[in-house]
């Protein structure tokens, strides 16, 4: 009977797959910039590019791992992570630039940096990425500065977390 309802759970855990991303925001300090990067599953990523407003029914299917088009896809990537994701350094809101993306197995690693950074006493974040397409998406984000890494859970009504450093 026990063995019954082991199985019974291992089966359960992978009919029901979790949803998170992970985002590191790292201070370089010689180069007066944070560097993120995001790590995102690409079939989740792929599910939120194929509704409204990313994808309408006039469009083609928005294929993550094989794009047709990667360019566009490129760019829906970045608006979408752009509505989705906000930073704030020492009080003011700053706007990444994007980077780019490749694609590792499974997972899609974004990469944003934001330039002209003198000092990081405090970051604040709003990270709602994937949290539309999936109620249980959890976004945990590490923020490194000056060897000291701060981390957050942003998950259902707590999608904004802010790290203070000194």
């Amino acid at each position: 009977m026990i063995l019954i309802h082991y199985c019974f759970l291992v089966l359960a855990f992978l009919l029901h797959p979790f949803h998170v991303s992970v985002c590191s925001v790292h201070y370089a300090s010689s180069e007066e910039s944070l560097q993120i990067t995001m790590k995102i599953f690409a079939d989740d990523l792929e599910d939120a590019l194929n509704k409204s407003p990313y994808r309408t029914e006039e469009e083609p299917y928005v294929d993550v791992l094989n794009p047709e088009n990667t360019d566009k896809l490129n760019s829906k990537v970045e608006q979408y992570i752009r509505d989705h994701f906000e930073l704030a350094v020492n009080e003011e809101k700053v706007q990444p630039v994007f980077l780019g993306y490749e694609l590792e197995d499974l997972a899609m690693w974004c990469y944003w940096e934001v330039s002209g950074v003198k000092k990081v006493k405090n970051v604040k974040i709003k990270n709602s990425i994937l949290t539309e397409t999936f109620s249980d998406q959890t976004n945990i984000v590490h923020v490194n500065n000056q060897d000291m890494v701060k981390s957050m859970k942003l998950a259902g009504n707590s999608l904004v977390g802010e790290v203070a450093f000194e």
